[in-house]
């Protein structure tokens, strides 16, 4: 027996023979006491039931007991007693642990909720990150891209200097072979420089677009044979347009264009041959990292070559860049095409597995307008036989307009020259006899478009004929009603035009 069994053991049995012979309250209460004592001393149940059976003997030998069923049931009722403290203790063990099993499965189900909203978190940090990416990427190529256009612009001057004096040069030769040969070198490297600018134009979003509402089914059936003629005998071409596709506004030389480089850049990634398919359908897009939101029209270019590089998928449409021999134009194709799609409302992606091939897709905006008919398109302007008339010349560039007003007196044509629009504006409110005023767009100060407006609101039957290599308020030219020529003009193009424009006036 312990010490603690020993102390307690004559309490136990004074208190047990007290409540046998009188079973009053406060003897029944001196076991809960002596229970509660038990109980702080560390003793455990089975310590105070052996304490009991030693009371028990010692009162049945002392004091000569019976063991009547009457004296075994009162001294059940003490030890009952006793036991009581143990039995509040294990109740409140029992409600701790209930009140602990309950706060456990509650952490539990907080713990999840933290874990879900981490995730979410994650999520949303890789899916913000992806985008600033996105976004830098973009900035980069919107950099590079003004950069391009205003390179791009003054090029297109010098590049209109240079054949321009090259076609002067030409109509003054007499029957020079050799000097013939020359001259048409070098107008054909001027040419070539020409369409290098057009595609970074193109790239800067800045080429003038001739758009219009085409058959996205009919348009693909007529220029899937052009895309297959620009591949080799083993490469398949297969073509797949969703029933029921919708139309699209676009200008259709430059789509062509798009896939025909798409198709060029898949056909030297099948160097063994393989299959380029070509297909389209309505997609509904929502994707933030390439800005598109709505009714779409797909079209998709997939190859089965070598793929991209993922090291290099981010950097395919950067101007100039290219993993083949550099030459003119090289590294130009994919940024025209990203350019082209941008400017005209749409985006470009492209999926790629190394080993198994690529796909290019271009996204762009569905329209429910009418189809535009071919015979929407006025016809090409003849060239005058006996052209005349004054012409006023506006363009800052100084070469350029000497240029222009050779040009056009090799024809016949009386030229009036001016750098500034106000100084074409001062020379009108004159009096100066004018037939018509040929000015360049992009000007300091006053531009060109804001110069038509001036001259239709001064002279509404003076007919007004614009040049640009590029600008953003082509728009706005195309809703006046203006006509415009591209930079570098063709000398009989442009006498053309002029010629069209002074037999039709100003419009009315």
């Amino acid at each position: 027996m312990s010490e603690a069994s020993s102390d307690l053991q004559p309490f136990y049995v004074a208190a047990l023979a007290e409540y046998v012979a009188g079973t009053d309250e406060s003897s029944l209460h001196k076991a809960y006491e002596l229970g509660r004592a038990a109980l702080e001393a560390g003793l455990g149940v089975v310590d105070l039931v052996l304490l009991h059976h030693t009371a028990m003997s010692d009162l049945q030998r002392t004091e000569k007991r019976d063991g009547s069923r009457e004296s075994m049931a009162l001294a059940a009722a003490f030890l009952a007693e006793a036991l009581s403290p143990f039995e509040m203790m294990l109740r409140g063990y029992r409600e701790t642990n209930s009140q602990l099993r309950a706060a456990n499965a509650h952490l539990m189900t907080a713990n999840a909720a933290v874990a879900a909203a981490n995730a979410a978190l994650k999520a949303e940090v890789a899916e913000r990150e992806r985008a600033e990416a996105a976004l830098v990427h973009a900035q980069k190529l919107q950099a590079v891209g003004l950069l391009a256009g205003g390179v791009a612009h003054h090029f297109n001057n010098l590049l209109t200097v240079v054949l321009g004096n090259l076609q002067l040069a030409r109509r003054r030769l007499n029957d020079n072979a050799v000097v013939e040969r020359l001259l048409a070198a070098a107008t054909s490297g001027a040419e070539r420089g020409a369409e290098v600018v057009k595609q970074l134009l193109t790239f800067s979003r800045q080429q003038v677009l001739e758009a219009r509402v085409v058959d996205v089914a009919a348009w693909m059936a007529g220029a899937s044979p052009l895309i297959s003629s620009a591949l080799r005998g083993d490469i398949k071409v297969e073509v797949d347009v969703a029933p029921g596709v919708s139309r699209i506004r676009i200008d259709p030389a430059q789509l062509e264009l798009a896939l025909l480089n798409l198709a060029v850049n898949a056909r030297d990634a099948m160097p063994t041959g393989g299959v380029l398919r070509l297909s389209a359908a309505n997609r509904n897009v929502h994707d933030d990292r390439l800005g598109l939101h709505g009714a779409y029209v797909a079209i998709s270019v997939a190859d089965t070559g070598e793929g991209v590089d993922p090291e290099l998928v981010s950097r395919v449409f950067e101007p100039f860049f290219t993993t083949k021999e550099l030459g003119p134009g090289a590294g130009l194709g994919l940024s025209q095409v990203h350019g082209f799609v941008h400017q005209s409302g749409g985006a470009i992606d492209l999926e790629s597995v190394v080993g198994q091939g690529t796909t290019f897709h271009i996204y762009l905006p569905a329209v429910a307008e009418a189809l535009t008919q071919a015979g929407d398109t006025p016809p090409a302007p003849q060239l005058p036989k006996d052209a005349s008339g004054r012409v006023l010349v506006v363009d800052d560039d100084v070469e350029v307009a000497d240029l222009t007003g050779q040009l056009l007196e090799g024809y016949g044509y009386v030229v009036k020259l001016v750098h500034r629009a106000k100084a074409a504006l001062e020379l009108l409110d004159r009096g100066e006899p004018v037939d018509l005023v040929f000015s360049d767009i992009i000007m300091p100060g006053m531009n060109g478009i804001q110069l038509a407006q001036e001259v239709r609101r001064r002279f509404p039957r003076l007919p007004i004929l614009l040049a640009t290599g590029y600008s953003e308020a082509m728009p706005d030219a195309a809703a006046m009603g203006l006509t415009v020529v591209t930079k570098p003009y063709d000398d009989a193009m442009l006498c053309a035009r002029l010629g069209e424009l002074m037999r039709n006036g100003a419009g009315d």
